[in-house]
């Protein structure tokens, strides 16, 4: 017997709110309300968003109806200390084909673990769990905690567990780190210390992490000061704790030196305790086009961070939201490019209100909510025997076709034009992926 899908229907009566950015009216809309404290949100492949909750849920929301569903709970969360639960999680790029999906959280108040689900879409729930990463040493706060798949290759960020800052020095240990695994928690080969998770080392509480511009960003939580964003680049020191923010003392010079330390691009004295980030490249509100999204904590915040044309420097900080939603915990972009945000008011440092904690979208004012409907993609003719058409509204940098046993018969730069005439007769998948090459849409297709 199929199990009944556990559904919550949210009132259709929302206030509006705006920011105005000048040529473009950014209207920001409470869509989820009464949530428990919801820590990490991931958009889904399904056209869905995903997100966590501290105390062990896994839920998703539809972008367009606001429904949210809950899917499943971990039964072995531990809450201890500021904030420590259940944390991060991440969708299998090809969720579709592939429903995995990966939560990182403490099982202990001194471990914490990475676990694959699989999705059971007919009775709406998680199945399979299968330990990844199963002895990550926890602490009362500072466990980092966000994930991020690129091509085939997991990333997660981990802090010094708050107590033991040395740790993030110790080559022996994965704690102030950032990792690097292949999706069945294997190790590659090619990272920079054979036998070893550690991708980067040096950090305190990476608390974001996100890829854009083809680079790998996080933000990162200081003491008092220097609050950091850092690109991520391989087998680089970030200092904790020996360097803070930039290096800039004669010890922290003769550090960064000796250790091939990589300085932030930017930071915030005093700290302002960042979170979450992602990256927004989209047409829908052009002011924010090339740029990073920050949800920030302490200072009840989101902030713009417009990059160089190349990504390697921020250019310009604004700020939003200003003390509007209380504690924001983390930002997603959607691909059509919306914006969702959710705060963290019944953590142990929030005051909540009664209808906390909350899902805010932000959206271009000028575009109805039609116009961010997922399948915004024609594709004709379908069946095709020579060449494929694909009309898309999305911002789509690379056109993709594959098999239905997984096997890819093609890849290339986006064109409207594809020609199939080399490709075998049978049923594929077509995906297009944006300029970072994340999974904007797929669709079957038939060449005949």
């Amino acid at each position: 017997m199929k199990k009944a899908f556990a559904l919550f229907i949210l009132v259709t009566s929302f206030s509006y709110s705006q920011i105005n950015l000048g040529s473009t009216v950014v209207q920001h809309t409470v869509v989820a309300s009464n949530l428990n404290i919801p820590w990490d949100m991931a958009y889904g492949a399904d056209g869905w968003i995903w997100f966590t909750e501290l105390a062990g849920n896994i839920k998703r929301m539809n972008p367009t109806t606001y429904q949210i569903q809950q899917v499943f709970t971990i039964s072995d969360v531990a809450l201890f200390g500021f904030s420590v639960g259940l944390h991060s999680i991440v969708l299998h790029p090809d969720f579709n084909n592939t429903p995995y999906l990966y939560v990182h959280y403490a099982n202990s108040n001194t471990n914490s673990k990475i676990v694959r689900y699989e999705y059971d879409s007919a009775n709406n729930t998680l199945i399979n769990p299968i330990i990844i990463l199963g002895s990550i040493p926890a602490g009362v706060s500072h466990n980092g905690s966000r994930m991020v798949i690129l091509n085939d290759k997991l990333f997660i960020s981990l802090g010094d567990t708050y107590s033991t800052p040395a740790v993030a020095q110790n080559m022996n240990s994965i704690n102030g780190k950032i990792l690097r695994m292949n999706l069945d928690g294997s190790i590659p080969s090619d990272n920079p210390i054979s036998g070893s998770y550690i991708w980067t080392a040096g950090h305190r509480n990476p608390q974001g992490l996100c890829f854009g511009n083809g680079k790998l960003y996080s933000s990162e939580h200081g003491t008092g000061a220097n609050d950091e964003i850092n690109i991520i680049e391989q087998n680089r020191n970030y200092g904790w704790p020996t360097v803070e923010g930039l290096c800039n003392t004669a010890a922290e010079v003769t550090f960064c030196n000796t250790n091939n330390v990589k300085e932030p691009i930017w930071t915030w004295s005093p700290s302002i305790a960042p979170c979450g980030v992602d990256y927004y490249q989209n047409s829908a509100i052009p002011e924010w086009d090339n740029s990073l999204l920050l949800s920030v904590l302490k200072d009840k915040r989101l902030i713009h961070l417009k990059l160089s044309a190349d990504g390697s420097q921020i250019t310009q900080q604004n700020t939003y939201l200003v003390n509007t939603y209380g504690r924001l915990r983390d930002v997603l972009v959607l691909p059509d490019g919306r914006v969702f945000l959710c705060t963290s008011n019944k953590d142990y440092a929030g005051s909540p209100i009664a209808v906390d904690d909350r899902i805010i979208q932000l959206r271009n004012q000028a575009l109805s909510i039609s116009d961010f409907e997922q399948d915004k993609t024609t594709i004709y003719p379908v069946p095709s025997d020579n060449v494929l058409y694909i009309d898309s509204k999305f911002n789509i940098g690379f056109v993709s076709i594959f098999s239905t046993d997984g096997k890819e018969v093609y890849a290339e730069k986006y064109s409207q034009t594809v020609d199939v005439s080399s490709i075998s007769s049978g049923v594929y998948y077509l995906r297009l992926l944006d300029s970072n090459k994340k999974l904007v849409e797929q669709k079957k297709i038939v060449i005949k």
